[in-house]
Formats: structure tokens, C-alpha cells, sequence
């Protein structure tokens, strides 16, 4: 059997240099090329931001789900499932969510199973909701970052 090399520490240079080979790091050059101008990279991505979709497809909507439910259980089989489904809680058993309108009919659906399974006189309320009346939306009290809620959820991996 080979014997093992012995590891040797390498220094701080010598590691940055490895980095850049394998495209970990980049290597680091000013913001302006030295005549001034935006270097190619920089343009490139400016063009990629410019031909993404708007944030909003028309197939999307947004809509409040609130909900006046008396037992616990199924209250909090009610939350899970809505934040499964990318809904933002507001209040307590105040929901937000942003669907495209399939996959609103599919919650709508399980909301009314849920609603059937038992007997009960608890509530459930589905409010669409227009981009202008989103815009014209007052908050007294607690903030509410109505950007944050009507923006695509973005997932990045490292």
C-alpha cells in the first residue's frame, strides 16, 4: 500500500490562486476599468436583469385567507399546509399568498375538504385581491412589507 504524502499547510496566496483556477473565488478587479468604463461582466448582468419576466404573469394572483377555527388540531394542520404552499402568515389565522390560478383552485379544494371532514361552525375566508388594491393597502401597526410578500421566492445553494 502507498504511503500517504504529509499534508503541508498552504499559505493564504498560494490558496487564493488555487481558488481562482477552480472558478471559487474571482479574481478581484475594480468595479470601473481603469478607462472608465462598465467592464463586459458587469454589462452582462445588466442585460440579464433586463430580459428577466416581471414579477407578476398574469396567471398569478394574490389573495388574503383567514380563517375563524375552534379546534387547535385542525388550526394548526390549517397553517402548516398554507405556509407549505408559499403563503405569508400576517396575523394569527391571517394568511397571503401569491398563486398562479391552478394551484389556487388546488388550495381552495383542500380548504373545503378540510372544512368537510368534520362537524363544525368555523369559518374560512378566500379574499382575491387586485395589484391596485394591493398598492393602495394601509398598515396601521405592525409593519407589513408588502414587497416581500408579492416578490418570487428565490432559493440559492452554495
Amino acid at each position: 500500500m502507498p504511503k500517504k504524502k504529509p499534508y503541508v499547510r498552504k499559505t493564504l496566496p498560494e490558496l487564493e490562486r488555487l481558488w481562482q483556477e477552480a472558478a471559487l473565488v474571482r479574481p478581484k478587479e475594480a468595479p470601473l476599468g481603469e478607462s472608465g468604463e462598465i467592464p463586459q461582466r458587469l454589462q452582462n448582468f445588466m442585460l440579464y436583469l433586463q430580459r428577466q419576466q416581471p414579477l407578476k404573469r398574469p396567471e398569478d394572483m394574490y389573495c388574503f385567507i383567514m380563517y375563524d377555527i375552534e379546534n387547535n388540531k385542525v388550526r394548526r394542520l390549517m397553517a402548516k399546509y398554507l405556509l407549505q404552499k408559499g403563503c405569508v402568515r400576517v396575523q394569527k389565522s391571517v394568511f397571503f399568498g401569491r398563486f398562479h390560478r391552478k394551484l389556487q383552485r388546488e388550495v381552495l379544494d383542500v380548504l373545503r375538504k378540510m372544512q368537510e371532514c368534520y362537524e363544525n361552525e368555523d369559518t374560512i375566508l378566500v379574499l382575491p385581491v387586485g395589484e391596485d388594491m394591493l398598492n393602495s393597502l394601509t398598515c396601521i401597526g405592525k409593519l407589513f412589507e408588502l414587497e416581500l410578500m408579492t416578490a418570487h421566492k428565490h432559493t440559492l445553494f452554495f
